[in-house]
Parts: structure tokens; C-alpha cells; sequence
């Protein structure tokens, strides 16, 4: 199937895309897009990775706030302050949802709780490497065809952006 290709067309100081059935000439848009229709496309970006992500942890048994605690530990196999680890990824969700990977990644063995430190369980930590090796090859999946310049370039683009309108470009 083909896309219909987009040309400018300027209308009231600006640039809007118009449809076309003729492909731009080369790989740059002639037109920008309007902010609301980049922000969509992020938005389904998002969601599309967060569901593929979600749904190939769910594979192997764990859930994504469980691997971001796996993670965390990872960074800290001396141990970390519960509070600490609900700090730094408590807003990927909410602290509750970590709060309750906490809980439940104690429950299933996965880590030990020595008063407020939380430190990962041998279990923990072969499972953390099991998920690690997931999100690799996860990651090179969305990465194909993508240069690490152009990721670069579009992390920045979008942070940007972000915070010009007044957002939190927030990411641990």
C-alpha cells in the first residue's frame, strides 16, 4: 500500500501539511508539521514500545515496574533504600505501582528487604540478567534502521519541546 505524500501548503502564517500523491522529492519534510499531530505520533510511539515491552516481560513473568525495581537493584548490589528506589522510578507510574513491584518482587523471592534496604535475591539477579537480555534485544528491535545519531537527535528534539510549552522533560 501507498501513502499519499504531504506538500506545504502556508495558510495564516503557517506551514501545514496538505496531501499529495506525489513522494517528496528527498527524505526532508517540506512541511511542518503541526505540534499537535508530532505529539500524537510520540504518543503512539509510546504506547506501541510500552505494549511490546510490557507484553514480552509478561512472557518471561515479570512485569515492567518489577523490572524497573530489578533494574535499580542492578545499579546497587550492595543494596538501596526502599524509599530511594520508589523515588527514582515512581514516576515512569506512580509510587504506589512501585511500591507494590516492591512488594510483590519480596513476595516471589526476587528481592530481600533487610529493614528499609532492599537488596536482589540470587533468584533476583538471574532473572534480572534473564530480562536485561530481553530488553537488549528489545531494544536493538526498535532501534532497526534507526542511527544512534537520529535517536539522539529525536530524544533531543522532543525534550525540547517539552519543556519549551512548560512540561518536565523528566527520565531517570
Amino acid at each position: 500500500m501507498r501513502f499519499p505524500h504531504a506538500e506545504s501548503d502556508t495558510r495564516h502564517g503557517l506551514t501545514v501539511g496538505k496531501i499529495s500523491s506525489q513522494p517528496p522529492a528527498s527524505n526532508i519534510p517540506k512541511f511542518v508539521e503541526p505540534a499537535g499531530g508530532r505529539a500524537q505520533a510520540t504518543h503512539g510511539c509510546a504506547e506501541a514500545v510500552r505494549a511490546r515491552t510490557r507484553g514480552a516481560l509478561k512472557e518471561i513473568g515479570v512485569s515492567q515496574p518489577e523490572w524497573w525495581v530489578l533494574h535499580q537493584l542492578s545499579l546497587h548490589p550492595e543494596g538501596v533504600e526502599r524509599a530511594a528506589v520508589v523515588e527514582t522510578i515512581g514516576p515512569n507510574e506512580t509510587p504506589a505501582v512501585i511500591d507494590s513491584a516492591i512488594d510483590s518482587a519480596i513476595e516471589k523471592g526476587w528481592i530481600e528487604a533487610a529493614g528499609a534496604r532492599l537488596l536482589p535475591s540470587e533468584v533476583g539477579a538471574a532473572l534480572f540478567e534473564r530480562a536485561a537480555a530481553l530488553q537488549h534485544a528489545l531494544q536493538a528491535e526498535r532501534m532497526a534502521g534507526i542511527t544512534a545519531e537520529d535517536f539522539a537527535t529525536t530524544i533531543t528534539v522532543l525534550q525540547k519541546t517539552i519543556v519549551n510549552v512548560g512540561g518536565d522533560a523528566w527520565h531517570w
